[in-house]
């Protein structure tokens, strides 16, 4: 169940003569209860925080952000989070893309997203939001050889917060203290095994893994694989499938992921997008444009290898409450 909190942020000049675009269907088979993308989850101060592209529109038009907020991955609150008119930099091309979510040192929360292939930041006192979308973006559409999308985050185990993007090739780089830029003097970029878009990184017990998705986010082979290094740099393992599509159970395109762990315990979850599910199959459900959102426990073997995830109809749920 997803509850709605009103937006409190205002029109900036021009703004109705951008297009706005959302898509408020009711689902009832994921856990938001609507269409959902590209999801971003995190932990702060003991609650879920779950940013995403609002789908449901077709061509990947949705033009606003939201953040989900709950306490067990079942029950949601909807805030508003950031309108692509409020971005000084918008010209209305393409739409509201794949946003992340990063805690600065000082406490403040910065949200990095794409508006027409160009990737922007936007901060903001709370991980409620609103958020204030900086004058310029961050990287430029086609900088560093790649499709400038999909932003990420990783904060590594000394607190070094890295800004990461790009499909076709992945980026990374440091931030800058208050992680409204990066430091353009020290990009990494490389492709792992047939990389198509949304890099993640996270680190444990000392290894670090990457993650990614393979083929178009229009197909239903779209998959995340992931490989292990001792550094960021790498060398990094041979990729190995976390999760892909189960054509038995319409279960399609699982894919563009964010993995968490519990503070304090060694429990970590995955959030995923797939089609819209339909238990008739691939063609009466969703498809690249209308995707939902669902949690799934993640596992390591004894080697640290991740354990491969299986899709199930439902989606998982885990209370904060110790």
């Amino acid at each position: 169940m997803t509850t709605a909190n009103q937006p409190s942020a205002g029109p900036r000049p021009g703004q109705n003569r951008l297009p706005h675009r959302v898509n408020d269907a009711v689902l009832e088979t994921n856990p938001l209860h609507r269409y959902c993308a590209d999801p971003n989850l995190a932990i702060f101060d003991g609650r879920y925080f779950l940013y995403c592209t609002d789908d449901g529109v077709d061509d990947w038009g949705t033009t606003v952000f939201s953040v989900y907020v709950s306490d067990d991955l079942a029950t949601w609150e909807r805030h508003p989070a950031l309108d692509l008119r409020d971005v000084p930099w918008w010209n209305g091309d393409d739409g509201a893309w794949a946003p992340s979510i990063v805690r600065t040192r000082a406490g403040r929360y910065v949200l990095t997203f794409v508006a027409g292939s160009e990737i922007g930041a936007a901060a903001s006192d709370t991980p409620y939001g609103p958020f204030r979308a900086m004058g310029h973006p961050m990287v430029r559409r086609g900088e560093y050889h790649c499709h400038t999308i999909d932003p990420s985050t990783f904060v590594d185990d000394d607190g070094t917060r890295y800004f990461l993007w790009g499909n076709g090739r992945a980026c990374l780089a440091p931030y800058t203290d208050d992680c409204l830029d990066f430091d353009h003097d020290h990009v990494i970029s490389w492709v792992p095994g047939n990389f198509r878009e949304a890099i993640w990184l996270h680190r444990r017990r000392g290894v670090y893994y990457a993650s990614w998705s393979e083929n178009d986010a229009r197909d239903p082979r779209y998959c995340v694989k992931y490989a292990m290094g001792d550094s960021l740099a790498g060398p990094w393992s041979e990729p190995r499938t976390l999760v892909r599509q189960d054509e038995a159970r319409h279960l399609f395109a699982t894919g563009h992921h964010s993995i968490v762990n519990i503070p304090g315990t060694d429990e970590w979850i995955m959030a995923y997008h797939r089609f819209a599910y339909n238990a008739h199959g691939r063609w009466g459900g969703g498809d690249g444009c209308h995707r939902e959102v669902v949690f799934a426990p993640l596992r390591y073997a004894d080697d640290g290898s991740m354990l491969p995830v299986t899709p199930e109809v439902g989606s998982y749920t885990r209370s904060l409450a110790f």
